[in-house]
């Protein structure tokens, strides 16, 4: 019999997929990584097509981001399920309770530390605290859940309530850690022609319009129409590719128009930036892991809300940067470049993580079943 199975074990075994098959799915896989490597390199080398759409703009609103970013969040709530939402709500209100609090009130308090750190350009010191600001990841940190084995409802949840809370918080608490920052910045920010009280204002103004708004008008069609649920359904993975592609494309705009700051800058600084952006992420991983244990949060519910709340969203910190005035903040192109690095390796260091997440979920599961199989026998 084990001789019959090993031949039939032969004769189902597939073929290997053929090289261009595997680049494909290498680049589906990586589609956002690659296209943030191709706006970094298209911005530098030929800024000047990324800065003709950049100035394209009425009334002060940069047309083709304002578009690129509507269309993100509109995405977001026509894929939006709303039994999910419920199930989430049934998963525990107190995992739920102390994810709000570490996504919005508590991970931002490091950006206070961080805007103090001597980074030269400034604009490096705006870009990691504004990352710390920001609310939780849109989806990627719901699909690492996933592969972790965690409560995929839960990080819904926390998903779709952060962000859209945070489109009236974030403005004002990007001020205070700005306003807490050295003297050369409250200088400039004095010498502005509008304080940063007005600013906040106006920024939490923009992300009504380009933020909350489309989230709802995209889950009311999707309630509304049930040919949008539908295309919804059945077209989520182009839908993604979509929303990441209008996100390539705010990013490739960004590093257009600071080109030439971003060709002065010392690469020793650069790597400065990438050893903050891992430190800032484990100390987010250790502070979550450290306060679910102490709640005594385990099992799928813990999971998700160490992860959602270690992570930060890049769309929510680039709409952001596309509408903070140049006179006070700088350049946004510089700004964005902590920010996207922080993302990056954010997404680097948590791939691995759900990978062993998952397999120590698996071993706990078939450890307890092999526990009630010995009792019934």
């Amino acid at each position: 019999h084990r001789a019959s199975r090993a031949m039939l074990a032969d004769v189902v075994k597939p073929e290997p997929k053929p090289m261009h098959a595997r680049a494909r799915a290498f680049l589906l896989d990586n589609f956002l990584v690659c296209g943030f490597c191709l706006a970094l390199l298209f911005g530098l080398s030929v800024p000047a097509a990324g800065k003709a759409l950049a100035k394209v703009s009425v009334s002060g609103w940069s047309v083709i981001q304002t578009v690129c970013v509507v269309i993100i969040f509109v995405i977001s709530g026509a894929t939006l399920k709303t039994e999910e939402i419920t199930q989430a709500l049934k998963a525990g209100r107190g995992a739920l309770g102390y994810g709000w609090v570490a996504i919005l009130g508590l991970t931002p308090l490091l950006g206070f530390i961080l805007v103090r750190v001597p980074y030269k350009p400034i604009e490096f010191r705006y870009g990691l605290a504004l990352f710390c600001c920001v609310p939780t990841t849109l989806t990627s940190g719901v699909t690492l859940v996933r592969n972790a084995k965690g409560n995929v409802a839960l990080a819904l949840m926390l998903t779709v309530s952060t962000n859209l809370i945070g489109v009236f918080t974030v403005p004002f608490y990007f001020n205070a850690v700005v306003a807490s920052g050295p003297r050369e910045m409250a200088s400039a920010m004095n010498g502005a022609a509008n304080d940063m009280s007005t600013q906040a204002v106006k920024l939490l103004v923009k992300l009504l319009f380009t933020i909350l708004l489309p989230i709802v008008l995209g889950k009311v069609a999707r309630e509304m129409i049930p040919a949008v649920a539908a295309f919804a359904n059945a077209r989520k993975a182009e839908l993604t590719l979509t929303n990441n592609s209008c996100l390539i494309i705010v990013v490739w705009m960004s590093i257009s128009k600071s080109a030439k700051e971003l060709i002065d800058t010392n690469v020793g600084t650069i790597f400065a930036v990438l050893f903050a952006a891992v430190l800032v992420h484990v100390v987010f991983l250790a502070i979550n892991y450290a306060a679910t244990h102490a709640l005594g949060l385990s099992g799928p519910e813990r999971v998700a809300c160490v992860m959602m709340s270690s992570q930060k969203t890049l769309p929510v910190a680039m709409t952001i940067i596309s509408y903070l005035p140049e006179d006070v903040f700088g350049s946004g192109g510089l700004i964005a470049i902590p920010c996207i690095v922080c993302h990056i390796t954010q997404l680097f260091m948590d791939a691995p993580l759900a990978t062993r997440l998952a397999k120590r979920s698996d071993a706990l599961l078939a450890a307890a079943a092999n526990a009630d199989d010995r009792s019934e026998v």
